[in-house]
């Protein structure tokens, strides 16, 4: 005899619907996470790609900025194999080449050793210009270095700036033992140029008044000299006046031809010519620069005509140094000195106003430095050029306006 199934036929049906309810929620669960799961991938995606584009910008941005650096950058592994290297390298070595690690080496950038961990810095000498280099170690996450950063700054120009500073340092000194030892020569030249003057008045014979007169073109040239010393090592502030630009020029004339006779004992001195304007030639200017200026630019004269051969032409035709002033359109001052002489070439007439640029053995290469500078000083300038066999240099002096003259302008 079976047993009697203790459930009807209606809870059977009751248990399979309450079944079917839980499998039906449970896969309403399942689905509804399964959702959420793909909305989170996707939104993991999203944040991936992105990243990457930011890394991949960041990344762009970062090579960017080593190709434009100037200083060459190379990065190796810890066994030295390159793994980059930006455009700047080429100016010292290739991280591919052979002989890159044994350069290093020789340089003592490598290998490591026990200072894997510390940043190394080396001043160094390679292909003709001066280097530093940097070589850093670059650590992974684990603490671990995993490779190296080489940089290569060119320090060439900041060697040579560092020797100029140097180099200027020494010469300012040098520069002012130069101009206390001109300040100490001008007192004893004075003494010998007031005793030659004595002897000149005490000496009646003409040989003598000779020699005299060469000792004073002497002590001329030794004064002129110590003057361009003085005037360069030190700025001299103007002491403006009243000038007599005629007075200034014949002045001149006499100092010049003086000096070129002493100078021309074998042959005929050169011809000293000294032309004047017909109205009057007063300025406002520092006299004893604006003098120590044309004598500078008269003897450099002097030595060209002396240096040259007669200048072509008729036997009439001498060697011959022109003075002359003039008023210009605007009220300034135009001194002029010419010479028929060789001229100056023009691979160096660029340079000629530069301190100590001289194309004489026994020149200074002052003069015409000085002559600039006392033309600036004055707001002025001076200028050369060549015509027609001449060689002319003109001192130009503006005039000063009415409110820098102490009392207003007085002369024409």
């Amino acid at each position: 005899m079976k047993d009697e199934d203790p459930l009807s036929g209606e809870d059977r049906e009751e248990i399979l619907r309450q079944a079917f309810r839980s499998f039906q929620s449970a896969s309403e669960s399942l689905v509804s996470s399964y959702a959420a799961l793909e909305r989170r991938i996707a939104e993991l995606s999203e944040d991936l790609t992105r990243t990457h584009k930011d890394l991949d910008r960041q990344g762009s941005f970062l090579e960017a900025i080593l190709e434009s650096l100037s200083a060459g950058v190379a990065v190796l592994l810890p066994g030295g194999a390159p793994l980059y290297r930006n455009p700047a390298m080429d100016g010292f070595a290739d991280p591919l080449s052979p002989d890159f690690l044994p350069l290093l080496s020789e340089k003592g950038l490598w290998p490591p050793d026990g200072e894997e961990r510390r940043e190394v810095v080396v001043a160094l000498d390679h292909g003709g210009r001066s280097w530093v280099a940097v070589r850093r170690p670059v650590e992974g996450p684990d603490g671990r270095t995993i490779g190296y950063v080489l940089v290569f700054t060119d320090a060439t120009r900041l060697r040579e700036m560092e020797e100029e500073v140097n180099r200027d340092r020494r010469l300012r000194a040098m520069g002012e033992m130069i101009a206390q030892i001109a300040h100490e020569l001008r007192s004893p030249l004075g003494s010998l140029e007031l005793f030659r003057s004595l002897l000149e008045q005490a000496v009646p014979a003409p040989e003598g008044r000779e020699y005299l007169g060469h000792m004073a073109t002497s002590i001329a040239s030794m004064d002129r000299l110590v003057g361009n010393l003085l005037y360069h090592t030190r700025t001299p502030a103007l002491q403006r006046e009243e000038v007599d630009g005629a007075e200034l020029l014949e002045r001149l004339s006499r100092d010049l031809s003086r000096m070129a006779s002493s100078a021309s004992r074998d042959r005929e001195p050169p011809e000293i010519r000294c032309v004047l304007p017909k109205d009057p030639l007063s300025l406002w200017a520092d006299g004893d620069l604006l003098y120590h200026a044309l004598l500078n630019l008269s003897t450099n004269a002097l030595e060209a005509v002396n240096a040259s051969p007669p200048p072509p032409g008729p036997p009439s035709r001498k060697r011959t140094i022109r003075l002359e002033g003039e008023r210009g359109p605007r009220g300034e001052v135009l001194f002029k000195v010419f010479d028929n002489g060789m001229g100056i070439a023009n691979d160096i007439v660029e340079r000629i106003f530069d301190p100590f640029f001289t194309t004489r053995a026994k020149g200074t290469g002052l003069g015409l430095s000085i002559v600039h500078n006392i033309a600036v000083a004055h707001t002025g300038d001076v200028r050369h050029y060549r015509e027609d066999g001449w060689t002319a240099f003109v001192l130009t002096i503006p005039p000063l306006r009415t409110e820098e003259v102490p009392g207003g302008m007085r002369g024409g």
